[in-house]
C-alpha cells in the first residue's frame, strides 16, 4: 500500500508550508477502514465503560453469548477488552456488531467500513454481507 496524507485524509487541510496538522481519532479509523476498502475489512471500535459491577456482569453476559453462537475469536477478544477489532469477512462482522450493540448495554461499538462511518458504514456492510451469505 503506497499511502500520503492527501489520499489518507483527502478532506483535511494540507497546507505546503505547515509542518504539523492535527487528526482526531475517527480521522484515523475512517482512513483505515477506507485504506483496507478493497479487502472488505470492518473495523469495530469497542467501548469498555469504567463504571462498576455492571459494566463487567454485562460484559460476563456478552462474552457468553457470543460464545454460545460461535464468535469464540470474538468472544476471547472483547473479554480482553479489545479496543478495535479488524474482520476480514463482512459477515462475521456484521453478525458481531449486531451481537455487540443488541446484547450489552454497557458495552459501546462503532462500526467503520468501506471508509464510512455510523448508518452509511452499516448499510454498506449489511449489502456486503447479505451478498456473500
Amino acid at each position: 500500500m503506497n499511502a500520503s496524507l492527501e489520499t489518507l485524509f483527502p478532506d483535511h487541510n494540507h497546507a505546503e508550508d505547515s509542518i504539523v496538522t492535527a487528526l482526531n481519532h475517527q480521522d484515523i479509523v475512517v482512513a483505515l477502514s477506507g485504506a483496507l476498502k478493497t479487502q472488505n475489512v470492518a473495523v469495530l471500535h469497542m467501548l469498555y465503560p469504567r463504571t462498576d459491577a455492571r459494566t463487567h456482569r454485562s460484559l460476563d453476559v456478552l462474552v457468553a453469548r457470543l460464545h454460545s453462537h460461535g464468535q469464540h475469536e470474538v468472544a476471547r477478544l472483547v473479554e480482553d477488552e479489545a479496543h478495535y477489532l479488524l474482520f476480514k469477512d463482512p459477515v462475521e462482522a456484521r453478525k458481531a456488531f449486531q451481537e455487540i450493540r443488541n446484547d450489552s448495554l454497557a458495552i459501546g461499538v462503532h462500526l467503520y467500513y468501506h471508509g464510512l462511518v455510523g448508518e452509511a458504514a452499516e448499510v454498506a456492510l449489511d449489502a456486503h454481507a447479505h451478498r456473500k451469505a
